[in-house]
């Protein structure tokens, strides 16, 4: 499971630099995450962000307002320095969650976090 998020990861990162930070929830707890962000605390909070429709949801110490939002997916923007936190269901108790920086632009970035998502499917 690590090495297919791992790769993920990298393919992610290659295909949009602008997405700097990567993790992987499953039932409420990371299974993996990047070295430079720390989502221990808060991931509850953020998987369930998409279903409750959060206005607002915290990461990292930065609070992130609702830009889009469905039952899969949630788009979250902070201030100007801030960037995105960019959450994608991978399946009924899995979630990627990633950060952006802020020039990236957020609806585009989701869709890349959407395809990690469908790759990890079979092995979350």
């Amino acid at each position: 499971m690590e090495s297919a998020i791992s790769r993920q990861w990298y393919q992610l990162y290659e295909n949009n630099p602008k997405i700097q930070a990567f993790a992987v929830a499953k039932e409420g707890e990371i299974v993996w995450q990047t070295e430079n962000w720390n989502l221990l605390e808060e991931i509850k909070s953020i998987v369930d962000a998409p279903q409750k429709a959060a206005g607002k949801v915290s990461a990292g110490g930065v609070k992130y307002k609702r830009v889009r939002s469905a039952q899969d997916f949630y788009i979250g923007s902070a201030g100007p320095d801030e960037g995105h936190l960019l959450i994608v269901k991978i399946n009924d108790s899995s979630w990627a969650v990633a950060w952006a920086e802020s020039s990236a632009v957020p609806e585009l970035a989701i869709i890349d976090i959407t395809k990690a998502a469908i790759h990890l499917k079979g092995d979350i």
